[in-house]
């Protein structure tokens, strides 16, 4: 007797980068990944000329994002690359925008849920493991946060920065881990090409040396780690849900602590700390270190019984 899969059953079943078929040339892809950020780029380059003309200032004082209307501005121009990947897939692949989530078209918010609250679990463990350092290392100055606009003023820009950051955070996981990841995938076999190269590549638009100095090659190794992690996920689970979630959960944390200087015209309050220090090596490195631990336990309880390049669906 046959059975019949019906059309939910069907999409279950197909691979995550199955909407890259059939045009999956490699002319495709780099074309693909120029257009993308020469859309990107441009947009940025629109939006900071009229976001500075809007607040008086002068574009290159804005980089730093460090009023609310800023950084509301840095986080604008990822529609960029959400206009690039529209016109990237439509033109060159012959596809739906909405193919970049997944076979089912859609986010699987169950799989965003999960990975934000694994994102708040490490970064809470990453702040307890901080908590320790002084047995090791030497004592740090004392830097304690300062609250940076009333409670009430904050309170107002919460949602709409939390919606900021959530386009973001799918601009970045769309172009890395949804067009990228399907473009490769689809075309070849090695993690090495479809998930190291690029997540490498994803690291190194985080070097920054100028503001980090040496802990910038630290930062690159952290962000790299947790692309191939994140890239990894994505296959597994089949669609950008997990990954986005991971996403969310760190760089929302943004909105209630960050570091003064940096990114910080959404948060309650700001930490002064040198990033060049012993001190930021010892917070990098215990947040990639803590990422990789929930990473081996995920793998451990759901995964063990699969090699790491298998892609089949997990729950």
């Amino acid at each position: 007797m046959s059975v019949s899969l019906n059309q939910n059953d069907l999409i279950a079943k197909q691979a995550f980068w199955s909407p890259a078929f059939p045009r999956i040339q490699i002319w495709r892809t780099i074309l693909g990944v120029f257009v993308i950020h020469a859309v990107f780029f441009a947009a940025t380059f629109v939006i900071f000329i009229i976001g500075a003309r809007l607040l008086g200032t002068d574009p290159g004082q804005m980089l730093g994002a460090s009023t609310p209307a800023e950084a509301a501005v840095f986080f604008l121009t990822f529609l960029g690359y959400h206009l690039g990947l529209w016109l990237t897939v439509r033109l060159l692949h012959k596809r739906g925008f909405r193919s970049l989530f997944g076979p089912a078209l859609r986010v699987n918010w169950r799989h965003f849920r999960r990975g934000l609250l694994v994102a708040i679990g490490v970064s809470i463990a990453a702040i307890l493991l901080q908590l320790v350092q002084s047995l090791f290392l030497p004592a740090a100055p004392e830097s304690t946060a300062q609250q940076s606009m009333p409670f009430v003023n904050w309170a107002l820009l919460v949602v709409p920065a939390l919606i900021l950051v959530l386009m973001q955070i799918f601009a970045e996981e769309l172009v890395f881990r949804g067009y990228l990841l399907q473009q490769l995938r689809a075309r070849f076999g090695s993690i090495w090409l479809w998930a190291i190269l690029p997540s490498l590549a994803f690291g190194i638009l985080h070097y920054d040396p100028v503001t980090y100095g040496i802990n910038g090659v630290f930062y690159v190794t952290h962000t790299t780690v947790i692309g191939i992690l994140l890239a990894v996920v994505t296959l597994r689970t089949g669609n950008i849900g997990a990954a986005a979630g991971l996403h969310f959960g760190n760089n929302a944390m943004l909105i209630f602590s960050g570091t003064k200087g940096t990114l910080d015209g959404f948060s309650l309050f700001l930490t002064e700390m040198d990033l060049t220090s012993t001190q930021m090596t010892w917070s990098i490195l215990t947040q990639t270190f803590t990422i990789l631990a929930a990473f081996a336990l995920w793998w451990k309880l759901t995964q063990r019984n699969q090699p790491i390049a298998n892609t089949a669906q997990a729950d």
